[in-house]
């Protein structure tokens, strides 16, 4: 009879593409192929060299902050277990969500504003459980939904987005803090959507954001709860109104450069550009007036010359406080968004088949920056979407193409899976539409990226 150390089960092993890009790596409903190697239509294959099993052994400096921000999380752990008012499932959910800083690593610009992020949700819970309860908990089955490990219910995360809803809609906003309150509900609200199907988030912003705004407008971007979940929740917006040609709600004030935000890095600053190039590119779509329109390219060459000219502010990079791998990619993340701003202003002011030289001068350099920072570091880049589709839509190489969809996973949010599928499809579309000649830009394509039915069409064919 067999001991059971003769007994030998076969592993499966990440394949290697996705292991290349840190990604998870699941068999598809055929076994021949992974989900991403299937989705995307690629060879599955796993052939590198096996290597001891476990992590690396690493040596890191952890600062003051880290070593305070593991005693606080033990704190609320604590108060989570003492907490009578909680379903023992609620408590579950909402320690898996506020018990592990790594929890929350995929909204996150680099791992040392992780205990920032988390502190910033224990705070309001700690303060207003009942408020938040409802938001935090579908937070918490969005998040517990990424892991393949772990099974949830989608209805009970419906149940608790449709009633952390209303509860948004009900809140009364009439001074600072209710508008931090705000700002953290509806944070958590859209995180929650953006997770799982990728729609309503804009709306959930944008709400937000004009709600909280008269009791905002005084105070500048910075590591405080209400004023980082708030920068994050306009760069949400503002990508949805870029795509789609409409007004965002709100312009960032900054009178402190900087500052580094736990969403934004260093590229914090460049959020007013986009919200100009946003209400340029609205305007263009409802005037034909010559004058509005000499004033418009007027305004352009402005926010051009601006752009051109800005630079991150590098004395808040400390290396006391950061490790050399987050710096590398924080600049990476300044410089893909400024390269970004300044591919918008061009195309705001050259169609397809002008200046395209210029164009794909600006699209390469995006590309690179971000393929430099990831063989640099080996880690994942966070929040540079907008930047990578910015610049993935003006490739014409067919190769390039193909490498462009095969990076989706590494660049687009990992934390949406329906968002990454939309963007491919997106992709596909408007480079078909350019080499047809039906668009003579993509913000005027007439597909725009709707996870929504793309979740409806991956629901069908499963």
């Amino acid at each position: 009879m067999a001991t059971p150390y003769q007994i030998t089960k076969p592993l499966r092993r990440a394949c290697d593409r996705c292991y290349e890009l840190k990604a998870r790596c699941q068999l598809a409903h055929s076994a021949a192929k992974c989900s991403r190697c299937e989705r995307l239509d690629l060879t599955c294959s796993t052939a590198r060299p096996i290597r001891a099993a476990g992590r690396k052994v690493q040596r890191r400096k952890h600062s003051a902050s880290t070593k305070l921000s593991k005693t606080q999380h033990e704190n609320i752990v604590a108060w989570l277990n003492d907490a009578s008012d909680l379903l023992p499932e609620e408590r579950d959910l909402l320690i898996f969500l506020l018990g592990r800083p790594e929890t929350l690593d995929c909204y996150v610009v680099c791992p040392s504003f992780q205990a920032a992020a988390q502190q910033s949700l224990a705070t309001q819970l700690s303060a207003a459980l009942p408020t938040v309860k409802d938001a935090y908990l579908a937070f918490a089955i969005a998040l517990k939904r990424l892991s393949s490990s772990l099974s949830t219910n989608s209805g009970d995360m419906v149940r608790h987005a449709s009633s952390a809803m209303a509860t948004l809609r009900s809140l009364p906003v009439a001074n600072q803090q209710d508008a931090t309150l705000c700002l953290t509900l509806g944070a958590a609200l859209a995180l929650s959507m953006h997770s799982t199907i990728g729609m309503g988030v804009a709306e959930i912003c944008r709400y937000c954001l004009t709600t909280t705004t008269p009791f905002m407008e005084k105070t500048v971007l910075s590591d405080e709860p209400s004023t980082a979940w708030r920068g994050f929740m306009v760069l949400l917006e503002t990508m949805d109104c870029l795509v789609h040609r409409r007004r965002p709600a709100t312009r960032l004030h900054f009178d402190s450069p900087g500052e580094v935000d736990r969403h934004l890095g260093l590229c914090s600053p460049l959020l007013p550009y986009y919200y100009d190039l946003c209400i340029i590119s609205h305007s263009l779509t409802s005037t034909t007036n010559t004058d509005v329109l000499a004033l418009l390219r007027k305004q352009l060459d402005g926010i051009h010359t601006s752009v051109e000219a800005w630079k991150p502010f590098l004395p808040g990079l400390s290396a006391s406080q950061f490790e050399s791998a987050e710096i590398v990619n924080l600049l990476a993340q300044a410089r893909v968004y400024r390269l970004g701003a300044l591919l918008v202003s061009h195309r705001l002011r050259h169609a397809f088949g002008e200046q395209d030289d210029s164009a794909d001068i600006w699209s390469k350099e995006v590309l690179m920056e971000l393929e430099i920072a990831h063989q640099v570091t080996q880690r994942p880049m966070r929040c540079i979407t907008l930047p990578f589709m910015i610049a993935a839509v003006e490739i014409r190489d067919r190769h390039a193409r193909s490498r462009a969809i095969e990076s989706i996973d590494e660049y687009v949010d990992d934390c949406s899976p329906v968002v990454r599928g939309a963007a491919a499809d997106f992709l596909r579309k408007v480079w078909l539409e350019r080499d047809l000649q039906i668009t003579s830009c993509w913000l005027d394509s007439i597909h725009k990226p709707c996870p929504v039915i793309h979740s409806i069409e991956t629901a069908c064919a499963a």
